[in-house]
């Protein structure tokens, strides 16, 4: 199959294509990782591949600045200090018109004005300033991470810089994302406990517990009832027991 040039392509026109749903034989897109290297850890340095003009990037242009930017980076940074990420996806369908070519194929070559076309391929739209590749690493790679984008955006059917910004970082380790089950998790033990046990304050907290102050069995209190058997109050009537000094006897 002979790769027609990428100027044909790089020109944005009319809608998006899209709607995969509606369409058959779309061919499948070359670029199928978009982030490598390390993936569970923070790096305080983001240098990223920025666009200067609006246009179309073919799926196989993607796939290879993304070839030569990771095996740049792994060759000179290794695998552990540096994520990689492909910021754009292919979303656009690429349709062409294909006409017979070659000798004595001149009354067929022609072909049909504004003919709809059959899918050939992929694209990614984008636009002035948008970010394409990105690398999140340390200030001691840096000078081999721009090396490595700066290859890359030679693949590319647009113009590009390279901009660099501190990200601050929290300093621990992202846990990698764990896969959870379809199985429904029960209750937790401790909520059925507590609903076993009676409440503070109820029916059998009552019967065990200490006479409250005041009541029936409570101690009686000075001067009630009870009081009477208590030793005589000072002048009372068994106060004439004892005489008075002085008086008669």
């Amino acid at each position: 199959m002979v790769r027609k040039p990428a100027k044909m392509y790089r020109n944005i026109s009319k809608k998006a294509y899209t709607r995969r749903e509606y369409m058959g034989g779309v061919p499948g897109s070359k670029i199928v990782q978009f982030e490598m290297g390390n993936l569970s850890q923070e790096f305080p340095t983001e240098v990223d591949l920025i666009v200067e003009e609006a246009c179309q990037i073919r799926h196989s242009a993607l796939e290879a600045a993304r070839i030569t930017t990771n095996r740049r980076l792994m060759k000179d940074v290794g695998r552990s200090n540096f994520h990689f990420k492909v910021r754009v996806f292919p979303h656009h369908v690429l349709r062409e018109n294909k006409q017979a070519t070659g000798a004595g194929a001149d009354r067929v070559s022609e072909g049909m004005r504004l003919s709809f076309g059959k899918a050939v391929g992929t694209a990614a739209r984008v636009s002035p300033g948008q970010k394409l590749l990105t690398v999140y690493s340390t200030i001691n790679y840096l000078e081999k991470i721009k090396d490595a984008l700066r290859h890359a955006g030679y693949k590319l059917p647009t113009p590009t810089h390279l901009k660099v910004s501190e990200i601050k970082v929290s300093g621990r380790i992202i846990a990698a994302p764990k896969l959870v089950g379809e199985k429904v998790v029960a209750a937790p033990v401790v909520v059925e406990e507590a609903a076993a046990e009676p409440a503070k304050g109820g029916k059998d907290a009552a019967k065990g517990a200490a006479p409250a102050k005041g009541g029936k069995d409570a101690a009686p209190a000075k001067g009630g009832k009870d009081a009477k058997a208590a030793e005589p109050a000072k002048g009372g009537k068994d106060a004439k027991a004892a005489p008075a000094k002085g008086g008669k006897k």
